[in-house]
């Protein structure tokens, strides 16, 4: 047995389609989670009650392929997978999401055929920008511009996403940084403060920006 669960910790699979399969197929650099941990996980079925070595399995959706899980430092990884038309294996999506101040996320994309690899993530995700969210109708009749409104601020966006459906939710966090002044200031420039990555034949198109639901 104790063999057997060396092999399993050492050996990759050769190719990754079962949502424990995607799990143990990230190197600790990719995915910073002990592949001992990750394996305690696989051996309990992905079972959500037990503490892993305080890791915290909080999302095992096997039918979905889904996967969310919490590390003692707080970080949230998150994995999703998309069929890709004509393609045999899984582009495997997976989300590093850190919390302080404000959350941000790292979002790669791997394929999970025979030759497990990360791919380009400009190749799935459009570039982000403040300019998704800001109306440039508005701005333009106020002589601004969104380098003008949001001066210093840097762009953080955090990434969720999905279980249900295809679609990755976008989040410009950045925005928190704000005080109360400094947000009425841009609010009236605003669109929204978050928008959808859609699912479309293999890759992810922006919709329009829409604030969160009171």
């Amino acid at each position: 047995m104790a063999a057997a669960v060396l092999m399993s910790l050492s050996v990759p699979f050769v190719c990754a389609q079962s949502l424990s399969e995607i799990l143990m197929h990230f190197s600790e650099e990719e995915m910073e989670v002990p592949m001992s941990v990750r394996q305690k996980m696989v051996d309990n079925g992905g079972n959500t009650l037990p503490n892993y070595d305080n890791y915290k399995l909080l999302v095992y959706d096997k039918r979905a392929r889904f996967l969310q899980l919490r590390t003692p430092f707080d970080v949230i990884y998150e994995i999703a997978t998309w069929r890709v038309p004509g393609h045999d294996g899984w582009v495997v999506g997976l989300c590093e999401t850190h919390c302080g101040a404000i959350c941000y996320s790292k979002l790669n994309f791997y394929d999970s055929g025979d030759d497990w690899k990360q791919l380009p993530t400009s190749d799935f995700i459009p570039e982000i920008s403040f300019d998704d969210i800001f109306n440039a109708k508005r701005l333009q009749r106020n002589y601004l511009t969104t380098d003008a409104v949001v001066k210093d601020l840097e762009l953080h966006v955090q990434y969720m996403l999905p279980q249900v459906g295809h679609n990755i939710m976008v989040i410009f966090t950045c925005l928190d940084e704000l005080d109360k002044k400094e947000y009425q200031r841009i609010f009236k420039y605003l669109d929204g403060t978050m928008l959808d990555l859609e699912w479309k034949k293999g890759a992810f198109i922006k919709s329009t920006p829409y604030f969160p639901a009171s």
